[in-house]
């Protein structure tokens, strides 16, 4: 017998009243979803929300569309995006614990502060940083500084969704954008970001991106120091080597 057969034979009775808002009807299906805790039915899941059973249809369809529920051979089941947004508000934490080691590693290879920074969205936040030669440079955690002229902005861009960078791009004069995708699309291919005194004048970075299962950027290491000091060339390869290493460990955790 299937999970579903199961669950047609032992009904229970909805204790509240069916939600009348759409956003009240998906999260008592989802709720009920992660009640239930095994593969369900439409027909159950309207009897346990008390929605109809149309507007129960349409709103699953609605929520495998945008991968919220998957359906199976055996029913309807909470989907990837869920454990998503589950496993992504843990990251930062999680990703501070793990980069320790290897920032540290990094800065005593090169001498020269090393940072790592989540991507939201059209900024870029800062978790954590070491010391490095150059003590100007703003380092607290929690600041947020622009995708467009840093390192590890240009690092987490070019493994973002395209409407984003669209959305980025279309603050700047129409020449500049499209040298911007350019660029974007070379850090793509080479998962190595430059600053070259974009964001503070004599000032080299050099960031890649930490990336999730399906190339996905969920944060980005950079490495500044004095632009005469910096060479992308010997930084590139230990900078790869901690960004894989942290992007393994973290999805291992």
């Amino acid at each position: 017998m299937s999970f579903s057969a199961f669950n047609e034979g032992h009904r229970t009775v909805p204790t509240e009243p069916a939600p009348n808002s759409v956003l009240g009807r998906i999260l008592a299906i989802l709720d009920t979803v992660k009640s239930i805790g095994n593969p369900t039915t439409v027909a159950e899941l309207s009897h346990q929300t008390g929605i109809p059973k149309s507007s129960t249809a349409r709103l699953i369809a609605e929520l495998i569309e945008h991968r919220y529920l998957i359906r199976t051979d055996d029913g309807i089941s909470l989907g990837m995006r869920l454990f998503e947004f589950g496993s992504r508000a843990s990251i930062p934490k999680r990703m501070i614990a793990t980069a320790a080691p290897l920032l540290k590693g990094l800065c005593d290879l090169t001498g020269d502060r090393v940072t790592l920074w989540v991507s939201k969205q059209e900024t870029m936040v800062l978790l954590a940083a070491t010391a490095g030669r150059i003590d100007f440079l703003p380092t607290r955690p929690g600041m947020r500084t622009s995708v467009f002229n840093t390192a590890s902005g240009k690092a987490s861009l070019a493994f973002t969704d395209r409407h984003v960078v669209d959305r980025v791009c279309e603050r700047v004069v129409p020449h500049l954008a499209s040298d911007f995708k350019s660029e974007l699309k070379v850090v793509r291919s080479t998962s190595v970001a430059l600053d070259l005194g974009d964001a503070f004048p004599g000032v080299r970075g050099v960031a890649s991106p930490v990336l999730a299962p399906g190339n996905r950027a969920i944060g980005a290491i950079a490495v500044t120091g004095p632009e005469d000091k910096v060479d992308p060339h010997e930084i590139a390869a230990p900078l790869l080597h901690s960004v894989n290493t942290l992007a393994d460990r973290l999805m291992a955790a």
